[in-house]
């Protein structure tokens, strides 16, 4: 049996998102993990999807949800007759818990998705699939021509627009009955991105990490290494440019200060950093993206 780790390249984002795909040739899907969030919305096809030991029938309208780390299998029965039509995106559940406090039904769904121990169900939206392809059209449209899903605001209202439509499931009913969750236990992977969610701000040391976890520093970085084919400090560096490019983008606050908010109180060595991250200095960074507002 065919099973593989496949990082999924964030590129310095929050949110990756794949334009609606059509396929017409054979699709026999292997079993395989991420080290993010996905999300697989069914637009044409049939087929199944294998999850927590279950199979599900793959048709339109069917909206599948998989958490980090979680094993699964997509196969589509495909012809010319007979296409797979699938939207997918791939996003870091770390950054959006945050992003999506302010909205509190919402963030319920949402972290009910993320967290829950107990296997989640794939969400029916086939009542709502001519909205749904609608959404994912507008969102398609900007990929074609050129924009893309950069603006932080655009990666929150897709997921906005997926929560509202979940809210009006079975998924949705349960959280408005106020049905508690058994939360899943993290991995360490992922014990290691929250503490670096909170802390990328301060100045880091594996050692504070190790003995969060109660482990050996080598250990954390191997672990880490095994769990999501990264490394530890390129994912620290990572995280801490996305930031810098969200402070970019939104505020008008000088370079100086961003670099400090941010963990690097040398902001000659944060614009070398930057510049070797993103490909230009953290300037002409926001200059160009407000260019594209």
């Amino acid at each position: 049996m065919n099973y593989l780790f496949e990082p999924v390249q964030m590129h310095n984002k929050p949110l990756v998102y794949g334009p609606t795909t059509r396929s017409t040739a054979s699709y026999p899907g292997f079993y395989h993990w991420h080290q993010c969030c996905e999300i697989l919305f069914i637009h044409q096809g049939s087929g199944f999807v294998i999850v927590n030991q279950k199979t599900y029938e793959m048709r339109p309208g069917m909206m599948f949800f998989f958490q980090p780390f979680q094993l699964h299998k997509i196969y589509a029965s495909v012809s010319e007759n007979t296409p797979y039509v699938r939207t997918m995106m791939f996003f870091d559940p770390h950054y959006f818990n945050q992003a999506l406090h302010p909205f509190r039904a919402r963030h319920a769904i949402f972290e009910r998705l993320w967290r829950s121990a107990q296997p989640i169900e794939p969400i029916d939206l086939q009542f709502r699939l001519a909205w749904m392809e609608q959404v994912f059209t507008m969102y398609d449209d900007r990929c074609a021509v050129g924009k893309g899903i950069n603006a932080e605001e655009d990666m929150i209202m897709l997921l906005l627009h997926i929560l509202e439509a979940a809210s009006d499931t079975e998924l949705g009913r349960q959280q408005n009955k106020g049905a508690g969750i058994e939360v899943r236990p993290f991995s360490y992977a992922e014990q290691i991105m929250s503490w670096v969610e909170e802390h990328y701000a301060e100045d880091i040391h594996l050692e504070d990490i190790a003995q969060r976890l109660h482990l050996s520093k080598s250990y954390v970085s191997r672990l880490f290494q095994q769990e999501t084919g990264g490394n530890l400090s390129e994912y620290i560096t990572a995280r801490r440019i996305k930031q810098a490019c969200r402070l970019l983008q939104n505020s008008s606050h000088a370079v100086e200060r961003i670099s400090e908010e941010v963990g690097y109180p040398n902001v000659s060595y944060f614009i070398r950093l930057f510049k070797k991250v993103v490909g230009t200095t953290p300037l002409k960074y926001r200059s160009a993206a407000r260019q594209q507002e």
